[in-house]
Order: structure tokens, then sequence, then C-alpha cells
């Protein structure tokens, strides 16, 4: 059997960093299968005295970093890593005892270069675990476009093989919101197989005042989305004229963008997500608004979108 390498970034997370950390000991593959290479990002908390104590007892192989975010601490582990797989797994979320069996197997058997599952979202309260929702999703279509849009899964229910690793190379440090859902794009981009494996694979942490948009602010967090878009326009470029399901959804997300910059103040972020629609549609023309798509015909869609602007922040403020 291969090695399998686990990754874990680790920053301030002395309350359930042994739990997520079970979860791997506990693998059906077994340990001599595995590595486990945990970074700690210059945690301020009791983090990194109970990671050396798992170092101690030769569980764990420890990196000590100063604080550098989860993506340069994700990297770091990429290149210590040996394994022929690669398991990324943030420090509060668990893996189910078979998770990498299943997705090891089912990738060497397929000869598939990704490997995904289904996932269950959990709180915790006074030690006191609730399941919640239970994400029970394959990928349809066209991977690139529906990993661009809306298909998402936390890494701990994702298996990779070092080879698609390889090819895409460093964590996005220009993303630090949504670098995990880029990189899982990226494995599309690079051409990657992927399978599905279904059945829970891995349990994500949720909690109140937690999304994405709450803990980052709205803003950054979709100033990230919007970086992305550019770089995704970017690297579809040739394909956008032929391309109808890719052009879509590029001028999907900049509309996102532009909604939530307006709403915002972001004056120059609102006109330049406008100015990136133009470069693929020079005269478009938005169809699934009667009133946005009629105004846009008379006035065109630039000034239109300004009015809807200003119609949305008068909804805001009532």
């Amino acid at each position: 059997m291969k090695l399998i390498s686990v990754i874990i970034p680790a920053y301030n997370c002395e309350n359930f960093i042994n739990q997520t950390l079970e979860s791997v000991f506990n693998q059906s593959i077994g340990g001599n299968n595995l590595e486990i290479i945990v970074i700690n990002d210059g945690s301020t908390d009791a983090t990194l005295d109970i990671l050396k104590e798992h170092e101690k007892q030769g569980q764990i192989i420890l990196i000590n970093t100063p604080n550098r975010g989860v993506s340069a601490a994700r990297e770091m582990g990429r290149n210590k890593a040996k394994g022929s797989y690669i398991q990324y797994l943030d420090s509060d979320d668990l893996l189910i005892s078979q998770k990498i069996e299943i997705q090891y197997k089912s990738l060497e058997e397929s000869k598939a270069d990704v490997a995904y599952g289904d996932w269950q979202k959990f709180s915790e309260k006074n030690n006191t675990k609730t399941l919640l929702d239970k994400i029970e999703r394959k990928i349809e279509g066209d991977e690139e476009v529906a990993l661009f849009t809306d298909f998402w899964c936390p890494p701990a229910a994702i298996l990779y093989s070092k080879s698609i690793v390889d090819k895409i190379g460093s964590w996005n440090m220009n993303l630090p919101i949504i670098q995990d859902a880029r990189y899982f794009l990226d494995a599309a981009i690079y051409k990657g197989k992927f399978v599905y494996t279904k059945g829970v694979m891995a349990e994500y942490r949720v909690s109140e005042g937690t999304s994405l948009s709450q803990r980052h602010g709205e803003v950054k967090f979709v100033n990230d989305i919007f970086t992305n878009a550019k770089q995704i326009h970017s690297l579809w470029k040739d394909e956008l004229k032929t391309r109808k399901d890719k052009s879509d959804a590029i001028i999907s997300c900049y509309r996102y963008c532009i909604q939530v910059f307006g709403v915002n103040n972001e004056k120059q972020l609102f006109e330049e997500a406008i100015s990136k629609i133009y470069e693929i549609e020079p005269h478009f023309i938005p169809q699934k608004s009667k009133p946005i798509k009629y105004l846009s015909k008379i006035i065109g869609y630039a000034k239109t979108e300004k009015l809807a602007n200003i119609y949305r922040k008068s909804k805001l403020k009532k």
C-alpha cells in the first residue's frame, strides 16, 4: 500500500485539534500507511504544547512556523510530504474512520487524480455534538465550470494524488479566503480525472457567525471571488467565444460582485467589474431580469447597473 500524507495547518485550535487528530489516528487504513504533517502556524494558545506531545509519541511530524496564514502552512506541508496521495485537513474538521481507505482504493482502481465525497456539517457546544445538514452531491457537467460556479466541498472530503498536486503547484496566496475552492478548481484546470465516492467522507465544523462572508467581511470575501474570476477569465480567454457555458459563468460571477461592490460603495471595484463584462461581451444585455434587459437596451448595461445600484441601496436603508 502506498504512503498517504495528511497535511493539517493549525492555528489557535487548542479546543479541537485533539479531536481532529484522533479522526486521523483512527483511520482504518492503518498508521503505518500515513504520515501526518501538522504545521503550527504561529499559534498563541496551547496548540503548540498539545502538538509537541503528539510529536513526542511519534504520532505526527510537527513544523513550527511564525504566523503566515493557512495557504502558506499548507504549502509547507505539501513540500514536506512524501506520500503518493495527499489529504488536506483543516484543524477543526473530522474524517470518518474509513475515509482515506475508501478514497485511496477508489483512486487506485480508477487511476483518477481526485476523489471527493459527501460531507456532514456539525456544531459543538458544551462538548455536545450536533449533526446538521448532510451534503450529498456529485459534480455535474463540465468540471471546470461546476467548480468555478456552485460546487464546493471541504478539503477534508477530498483526496488528491501527488501527481495532480505537483501539476497544481503552489497554493494561491492571492486568495486568502477561498484558496481551497480554487485549489479544487485547479485540479480540473490541470485536467485531473475526478471520481466520486458516495457516502459521508468527512464532518465539517460550523458555528453561528462563522460563514466566510461573516468572518472576513462581505467585501473581502467578494473581492476574493472577483480576483479569482479575473484569473479564470484570463485562463479561459481563448475559449470564451466558443464556450457559452464558460462565458456565462464568468459574467454571472462578475454581476454578483457588481451588486456587492455597489451597495458597499466600492466604486473602483464596481466599475472594474463592469469593464470586465464588456471585455467578454462589448454589447452585453442581461436576459434574466426584464426591467434590466429593457433599460440596458435603451441606455446601455453600465448605466443601467448604476441605476440599479441606487435602487438596491435605497432598499437597504428601509
